[in-house]
């Protein structure tokens, strides 16, 4: 073969190559990089934050009960309505410093908390007979006879004077017995001895030593 031949031949190889690498595809490869944040803008992203949810308190229980006053035996509600008797026949009987000493005492056998008197208006109550004989038995040293009445009605009142008894007696009606704490009692009493005579009170009685006791009275009176 010539020279010139193959210098032809070779040109043409090398032409066939370069075009056979010109119609390949181009591929491009394609790297996903992470660019880490500078302090900058770490410093501008907010920082989680967490949420606090105040559980409101239960409202405080009592933890104790307010203690209530005790109830009054038959053997104490005996001394205090006798106690009450003998302090207006002999204290407050609004006769001065000479008691006129009534042989008759009348007492209603219905209790009455009166409606004048600063008092807690309980419903009547019936006086048993068991207890009016223990209040007699209580009040057996004072000179006067006890006459039990169902109501002021009962007793004998002079129409021209008001006076009972023609004068020798008096009319006592008891309320009726209000415990209070720290053990002491209320009681209203009301005493009328003639048409202008009269008094009502409420007691406060105490268990001191050897029984229960007038120590003082509350609320508003009356008197006349």
């Amino acid at each position: 073969m010539k020279k010139s031949h193959f210098l032809i031949l070779l040109i043409l190889l090398f032409a066939a190559s370069g075009c056979a690498q010109a119609n390949q595809p181009v591929q491009t490869a394609v790297t996903a990089t992470h660019t880490p944040a500078s302090p900058t803008q770490a410093a501008e992203l907010p920082e989680p934050t967490a949420s606090v949810t105040a559980t409101p308190e239960p409202p405080p229980t009592a933890t104790a009960q307010r203690e209530l006053p005790e109830p009054v035996s038959d053997a104490d509600r005996a001394q205090i309505y006798a106690a009450a008797v003998r302090q207006i026949y002999t204290v407050d009987h609004t006769f001065g410093s000479d008691p006129p000493e009534f042989p008759f005492v009348y007492i209603v056998t219905t209790t009455d908390d009166g409606s004048l008197l600063d008092a807690p208006a309980r419903e009547a109550q019936e006086i048993p007979a068991e207890l009016q004989q223990a209040i007699e038995a209580l009040l057996s040293d004072l000179p006067f006879d006890v006459i039990w009445i169902a109501s002021l009605d009962e007793a004998p009142v002079d129409p021209n004077n008001g006076s009972i008894a023609d004068g020798l007696g008096i009319v006592i009606t008891l309320g009726n017995i209000l415990p209070q704490e720290g053990g002491a009692v209320h009681l209203p009493v009301f005493m009328v001895c003639g048409g202008l005579c009269a008094l009502g009170k409420t007691y406060v009685l105490e268990h001191v030593e050897g029984g229960w006791q007038v120590t003082g009275s509350v609320g508003p009176e009356i008197m006349a």
